[in-house]
């Protein structure tokens, strides 16, 4: 998911009963908690600055690997959780050293309410800081889990990308949903009744489960839209079925059927009509021996790890060249379509050699342009 989105889902759970009884600074550590596994895409400009070569396909291993795994959020949580208790801490000496802002003999009930509250000459429980922090971390490797992207979960111990296909990287509900459980909150702190922290508490809750309750409808989305395409496909035929969500929303899917001799790309809006018939591509396979040359080059290799395996390949001889083209089948534009929209393309000569090795991005013209097709295509089943 995008960087905002992340912050705020962390912002969430500090909701859940960790910004009640630690501050308000529960909220931003654990927004803060849960943007940290982002800063690998700063690896590849890092790298630059001290020299090294980074280019080719270095930008498919370098975001979501080892900083995305769930092995890895302990280990990043804690130094968080150290500065956020030293903070802490320190914070509490000087309340405890601080001279008090109405002089008790002048006011002897302020001296009366003194001596009533216990002076915290500490700082919260060292765990109760790390649960928070931890927690939020949790959610960063979760979430990205839950879009078709990839994130490598398990790494080191594996480099697999998990993906769970039920939300796209930028949903039009789902951050919305979390900026209106965090703004409820805020607004019960400063309008709510006496009981403030038990109806945050609940709050936080209802709205963390409803985003949890978004994901699963996705997911759900997902299955249909799989079941769709494999029918539309033909059941007999098919070896191989999945569907990803469009940007934007999980109502619109990009739905991918692989058969025995060629590949089917499908656009299916979750609204639409049973008997409506859905926009659809076809390309025939192709297999020779220059695609399988291409496969044995170590770029293409790690660009089908990437894909997890979802890749059509295509040949054609242009200019006395052998060209290989690679398309990553989960992303299209516009989606029934059966071209990628980042191929990877191997030129060879007549000898075999290798000539160039190019991950291409295609030209989408416009943004503005793209962003009002994109909502037009959400609301239109």
């Amino acid at each position: 998911m995008d960087t905002i989105t992340h912050a705020l889902l962390g912002a969430l759970t500090a909701q859940l009963g960790f910004r009640q009884k630690i501050g308000r600074s529960a909220t931003w550590v654990a927004a803060v908690a849960a943007m940290v596994p982002d800063l690998d895409i700063l690896l590849a400009p890092l790298l630059t600055m001290t020299g090294a070569e980074v280019g080719g396909t270095n930008h498919l291993t370098g975001h979501r690997g080892l900083t995305h795994s769930l092995l890895a959020v302990p280990i990043l949580a804690l130094p968080i959780t150290i500065a956020w208790w030293v903070y802490k801490r320190r914070a509490a000496q000087r309340e405890v050293l601080a001279p008090p802002r109405i002089d008790p003999s002048t006011h002897p009930e302020v001296a009366q309410i003194r001596q009533a509250m216990p002076v915290r000459t500490s700082p919260p429980p060292f765990l109760l800081l790390f649960a928070c922090v931890l927690l939020a971390g949790l959610t960063h490797p979760l979430l990205d889990w839950c879009t078709p992207y990839g994130t490598e979960l398990f790494a080191p111990i594996t480099d697999h990308r998990y993906a769970f296909n039920c939300v796209p990287i930028i949903d039009i509900i789902f951050t919305p949903l979390l900026i209106l459980a965090l703004l409820l909150c805020w607004v019960f702190r400063r309008l709510g009744p006496d009981d403030t922290p038990r109806a945050t508490t609940i709050l936080g809750w209802a709205g963390f489960l409803l985003a949890v309750g978004y994901l699963g409808a996705g997911r759900y989305l997902h299955d249909r839209a799989v079941d769709r395409a494999v029918a539309l496909a033909g059941p007999a035929r098919v070896v191989r079925a999945d569907a990803y969500p469009a940007m934007g929303s999980i109502f619109l899917w990009r739905a991918v059927v692989e058969t025995k001799d060629s590949w089917l790309a499908y656009r299916l809006h979750s609204f639409a009509p049973p008997d409506a018939k859905p926009r659809s591509t076809s390309a025939t396979k192709v297999s020779n021996e220059w695609i399988d040359r291409a496969k044995e080059l170590p770029q293409v290799q790690e660009y089908l790890w990437f894909t997890n395996g979802w890749v059509r390949a295509g040949f054609l001889r242009k200019g006395g060249m052998n060209v290989v083209e690679f398309d990553d089948m989960r992303y299209g534009d516009p989606l029934e379509s059966t071209q990628s929209s980042w191929p990877m393309r191997v030129l060879m000569d007549s000898s075999g050699n290798v000539v160039q090795v190019a991950h291409e991005h295609h030209a989408h013209g416009d943004l503005r342009k793209r962003v009002t097709q994109m909502w037009s295509e959400i609301w239109n089943p």
